[in-house]
């Protein structure tokens, strides 16, 4: 099962051989926290963050997420939010930027694909 996982995200570019090294190769524990990547918060909190305009939370929330993705080696999801730090990174204000909702949006649909095939092995 969990092997089945790690290669099924592989297939979409998930980076799975260097992040299983960061985890000495124990595939158990690896899975273990990707298993819970999908109920970490902070995608929920950029999001929110993103409608009420919070330039702070946003930062902080885009930056968590990323860092974790990355660690996981979730390299589409990580690639796309990065441009979203960025944009959030040592600003006065809130950027008044339309790009912004589009960069969540392109974020959001690689944080989706990678929860649903973590999410559907997680349940077995």
């Amino acid at each position: 099962m969990d092997r089945d996982m790690i290669a099924e995200l592989a297939d979409i570019g998930v980076d799975t051989e260097t992040a299983l090294s960061r985890f000495m190769g124990n595939t158990n524990l690896y899975t273990k926290f990707l298993f819970k990547f999908p109920a970490d918060d902070n995608f929920a909190k950029l999001k929110a963050s993103i409608d009420s305009k919070d330039k702070d939370g946003a930062f902080m929330a885009a930056h968590t997420v990323k860092g974790v993705a990355a660690n996981l080696g979730l390299d589409p999801f990580s690639k796309d939010i990065e441009p979203l730090v960025e944009k959030f990174r040592g600003v006065s204000s809130y950027p008044e930027d339309e790009d912004i909702e589009a960069l969540y949006n392109a974020a959001a649909e690689k944080y989706n694909e990678i929860c649903s095939i973590i999410n559907r092995y997680a349940q077995q």
